[in-house]
């Protein structure tokens, strides 16, 4: 082997694994959690060895996000990371500050298929009904904390809760502060579970969704139909 070769191979795979996501400088770090719920949206919080090459003003670490919220009075108790790749931070850092973490890769620039969304609903409805008795916030992001973000929460405000596609696309942007612009026709095509459907695959989504017990703080189903 051309040691030389493989020493620029490292060089370079380290340059790669310490590059700023395209476009995270373009938006804010995170602004507030979404009204009458427990989830906060915000873009990917990075590491040390990433953050270092960017101006102090512009840094956004989990640190800076543990912070931010307990500024503002709240403690976040999961993480939802919905990037495709780990990279940006170590896991265990998360849970090493006792905030639970879950990875749910989703790649950009595709549609988000039913089975990752049922899961994303599982997580988010365990972690509910097991913290019934604090007020913990879900953090949830993607790399940017906008559209991957924006899709799975706004889905979940309309599917889950029931909330009006038009009102839950809305209280996302103003928590976020930014607009999510991916997937707007079909979240406003999505309606509650609650509601009636004609749809054949209905019965399949039973399993995450408890129609007589209250929502968001429901525990799904462990008796799949």
């Amino acid at each position: 082997m051309d040691r030389s070769k493989s020493h620029d191979e490292i060089r370079n795979r380290r340059s790669t694994n310490n590059k700023v996501p395209a476009g995270w400088l373009d938006y804010s770090s995170l602004n507030t959690w979404i009204e009458n719920t427990r989830f906060v949206p915000f873009k990917c919080p990075l590491r040390w060895s990433i953050l270092r090459n960017i101006n102090k003003q512009d840094r956004f670490s989990l640190n800076d996000l543990i912070e931010h919220l307990e500024n503002q009075g709240r403690k976040i108790g999961l993480i939802i990371d919905l990037t495709d790749t780990y990279r940006y931070y170590d896991c265990r850092d998360v849970e090493d500050m006792g905030i639970e973490y879950c990875k749910i890769r989703v790649p950009g620039h595709q549609d988000v298929s039913d089975k990752i969304f049922h899961k994303f609903v599982h997580v988010v409805n365990t972690f509910l009904r097991d913290n019934r008795q604090n007020n913990n916030l879900i953090g949830i992001h993607c790399t940017h904390g906008i559209n991957r973000s924006g899709y799975f929460i706004v889905r979940y405000l309309i599917e889950i809760l029931g909330q009006q596609p038009d009102d839950a696309i809305g209280a996302f942007n103003r928590a976020r502060g930014h607009t999510i612009e991916k997937n707007i026709d079909d979240l406003r095509k999505r309606k509650s579970m609650n509601a009636p459907s004609s749809s054949s695959d209905q019965e399949d989504d039973d399993y995450y969704i408890e129609r007589d017990r209250p929502l968001p703080y429901s525990r799904p189903s462990t008796n799949p139909t």
